[in-house]
């Protein structure tokens, strides 16, 4: 027999076996994180500007609701907030006229004592300190007034903006749930999104090597049809035993308790070469 194919006849004997004294190798399949996006507003579906196989990124707008009146609240609490704010300007000058006032009756004062300004003239001074003073107490609520007007305007806007779906990260989409036209809840999905760009593998590990095996460690990933090998590290480890999936390993196998493992690659999706479901073969580091 040749060097070659005693090497390939040894790797086999290898598989079959899960592994070598110093690593554990398991079977495992690329899985994607999906996202279901859904406005937080209800509305009517207007326009969908993404369908299934679109590419998408970050911050792309995906579908837009509209909701019957939102437009015209918007503009009205828009000028409620301007008059608002106009009125606390005139505020600003009833403090002054009020200041004003105050001043000229407490100079007139004195005078008043020395037969310089009639009582006459005292009298009109005092009455329009007080109408100053009138007209500042009735407007100190205006800033109250203006805070709570652009609370109510930003509430408006708040709205518009819950009828826009916007794609939270790059991905694929994967399934449409609604056509333009539909009256849809809040919370009611409108596209399930795949994160093709962080794929992660999903294996699993027998009971009689799970304490082997840490969340942390390290792993080396191969994938069928792939010639190199890609760095990863376990970032979860199922915290219940389960019975081995039925279409994972063989008839022997299928009657063991495994713990499912999570495996995220360090390349995230090597240039695009990891696809959703991928058969993979996980390598772990055996402690000597």
């Amino acid at each position: 027999m040749t060097h070659p194919a005693r090497a390939l006849v040894l790797t086999a004997l290898l598989a079959a076996c899960g592994g070598t004294n110093d690593r554990l190798q398991v079977s495992g399949t690329v899985e994607i994180r999906e996202l279901e996006l859904a406005p937080l507003a209800a509305g009517r579906l207007a326009r969908l500007l993404k369908d299934e196989g679109d590419t998408v990124h970050r911050g792309d707008t995906i579908a837009v609701l509209e909701q019957p009146g939102v437009g015209a609240l918007i503009a009205e609490r828009r000028a409620q907030a301007r008059a608002a704010a106009l009125r606390v300007n005139d505020v600003k000058a009833s403090e002054a006229d009020s200041a004003r006032a105050a001043n000229d009756l407490a100079r007139a004062e004195p005078l008043r004592s020395r037969g310089i300004v009639s009582e006459q003239q005292f009298d009109g001074l005092r009455a329009s300190a007080a109408a100053a003073a009138a007209r500042l107490a009735s407007m100190r609520a205006a800033p109250s007034e203006s805070a709570a007007a652009n609370a109510a305007f930003a509430a408006a806007v708040a709205i518009r903006d819950q009828l826009t779906v916007l794609a939270p990260e790059d991905g694929i989409v994967l399934t449409r749930y609604a056509d333009p036209g539909e009256a849809l809840a809040a919370g009611t999905p409108v596209v399930a999104l795949g994160l093709v760009r962080r794929p992660w593998i999903r294996a699993y590990v027998g009971d009689r090597d799970v304490a082997h095996v840490k969340v942390g460690g390290a792993a080396t990933v191969r994938l069928d049809g792939v010639q190199d090998a890609f760095a990863g590290r376990i970032v979860e480890i199922s915290p219940r035993a389960e019975f081995t999936p039925r279409a994972a390993l063989t008839e022997r196998e299928r009657a063991d308790l495994v713990f499912g493992i999570k495996v995220e690659l360090d390349d995230g999706d090597a240039g695009g070469r990891v696809k959703a479901g991928m058969p993979a073969t996980v390598e772990i580091p055996l402690p000597r």
